[in-house]
């Protein structure tokens, strides 16, 4: 089925809300399960859900590059709320709408719009009135956070050159097996940690399979049929905003007036970034 633009965007806007739940979730899960158990049991579900794909042999070398560079991303972040908070953590992460055109730039050697330097400029000083506050200071999560934006960023940009050569729902699955099998071979350590699993945990280890991960890549691949890639972009920069706002009633964080200043300066600069006419209106 192919819904109207109206109803695509309302998907995506769902979608985002759903991503930007997702960090107060694990931030408090990660409070009592270890980090790579949660991956493995998070991605093994999301995994079962899609086991009815046929995969194709040549989209395995894509998948597995595709399920390194996710796995990188989901490690990193995950990792980096163990010090940082859940807010600063989907601020941080929204960089990797910055860094996409730059990594491409240096890739693939694509032009670099003038707005795109603006935006990053912006962001910097909206990350570094984020983290370098003396209220809340600079913290090692910080920078893990800050690895999985230029992760997601290389993810984006080869996903982006091999897109249109394979079926997404087989690329989709691929890389989420890719991303629990090398999550189960990281657990290893932490296995005796699956008997002390509690019923809140395994209800939001469910959650972040069921929905935030096979379920919104299935709604963001219907939506995106009708919703141009650039309106597309612009909604996605609300994640951080959802996110601050779920970690503010789901854990009480806040952020001090400098911090939002920065938070809002790095989602102005996500959509300077990302900001485009349609090709039709560019003339």
């Amino acid at each position: 089925m192919t819904p109207s633009p109206i109803v695509g965007v309302l998907l995506l806007v769902f979608v985002t809300l759903i991503w930007g739940s997702t960090f107060a979730i694990i931030k408090e899960t990660i409070e009592t399960v270890p980090v790579p158990i949660l991956l493995a049991i998070r991605f093994s579900f999301a995994a079962l859900v899609l086991l009815w794909v046929k995969p194709e042999r040549k989209t395995l070398l894509p998948g597995l590059i595709l399920g390194l560079l996710s796995f990188a991303g989901y490690a990193t972040q995950t990792v980096g709320m163990l010090t940082t908070t859940a807010s600063k953590a989907a601020f941080i992460t929204g960089l990797s709408v910055i860094l996409t055109p730059i990594v491409g730039a240096i890739w693939l050697r694509q032009r670099v719009p003038v707005r795109v330097w603006l935006a990053a400029i912006l962001a910097l000083v909206g990350l570094g009135l984020m983290t370098l506050n003396p209220n809340e200071g600079l913290v090692v999560g910080d920078f893990w956070v800050l690895a999985t934006a230029l992760a997601y960023a290389l993810y984006i940009v080869y996903l982006g050159e091999i897109a249109a050569h394979h079926k997404p729902i087989v690329l989709t699955s691929l890389q989420i097996i890719v991303v629990a099998l090398l999550s189960w071979v990281w657990a290893v350590p932490d296995l005796h940690a699956l008997k002390n699993l509690s019923a809140s945990a395994i209800v939001a280890l469910l959650y972040l399979a069921i929905f935030a991960t096979a379920l919104v890549l299935w709604l963001q691949a219907l939506a995106q049929r009708v919703v141009p890639a650039y309106a597309a972009a612009l909604i996605f920069a609300l994640e951080p905003v959802f996110a601050a706002i779920f970690a503010y009633f789901l854990l009480g964080e806040t952020l001090s007036t400098q911090g939002w200043l920065g938070g809002a300066l790095v989602v102005i600069a996500m959509i300077i970034g990302e900001f485009r006419l349609p090709a039709k209106e560019r003339g």
